[in-house]
């Protein structure tokens, strides 16, 4: 399942986007100010987030900047502005797509749809499983057994990294840039924070199969 953001102040128009793409199977959170969509994006997992350019308080503009301070999620702008500056703006603040109101759904949809593939880099019906943990890549939902648990975005990251690359030895400096970008000013114990919060999610079971490659990084043991 795709988990989505929608942010935008126009309360009909959210609630019909809303309404149709939960009805194409996807999870939508909607909140109406860019300084919520701000929180939400920070406490959430989404893959996908949609902002509306003209909200109260602070833009989606700004919204998007501040997104990305900490998230690399996908950012789309919705706006009734069209012109060639406005459009310019939008994408010179980090927005990966930009629809200019009014727009078919179906159209909507479809963006969202290759927004998500091209960030993700892999096939809808791809997947990562191990005994009984099993992570949907494009939904980006993990399951131990028939349970969903809930992550991070980089926390989802880096146990993706991991799993992929069962039995191999990641340090922290390749996680950091493999997850969190070469820009990043951050310290390598920020590796070991998610690495903490992902085994506490994953339960006791579970989280035996991240193991500590002392004093260089982690590795998925694969049993």
């Amino acid at each position: 399942m795709l988990n989505i953001l929608i942010a935008d102040d126009e309360k009909k128009l959210c609630e019909t986007m809303e309404d149709y793409l939960s009805a194409k199977g996807a999870s939508v959170k909607t909140v109406c100010d860019g300084l919520s969509a701000v929180r939400e994006a920070e406490n959430g997992a989404y893959d996908l987030i949609i902002l509306d350019v003209m909200m109260p308080g602070i833009n989606g503009i700004e919204a998007c900047k501040r997104i990305h301070e900490f998230s690399d999620a996908p950012v789309m702008f919705l706006s009734a502005l069209g012109e060639e500056e406005d459009l310019l703006a939008g994408y010179k603040s980090g927005c990966d797509d930009y629809i200019v109101k009014p727009f078919p759904l179906t159209v909507l949809y479809e963006k969202c749809l290759t927004l998500i593939k091209r960030y993700k880099g892999f096939d809808a019906e791809s997947k990562l499983s191990h005994g009984n943990l099993t992570l949907d890549l494009l939904s980006r939902t993990v399951f131990v057994g028939e349970e969903k648990i809930r992550l991070s975005a980089k926390g989802f990251d880096i146990l993706a990294l991991l799993m992929k690359t069962p039995s191999t030895v990641l340090s922290r400096e390749q996680i950091l840039v493999k997850v969190w970008g070469y820009g990043f000013e951050g310290e390598a114990r920020a590796v070991d924070t998610q690495i903490k919060r992902i085994r506490k999610a994953l339960g006791r079971q579970n989280a035996d199969y991240i193991k500590t490659a002392v004093g260089v990084g982690y590795y998925f043991e694969v049993k």
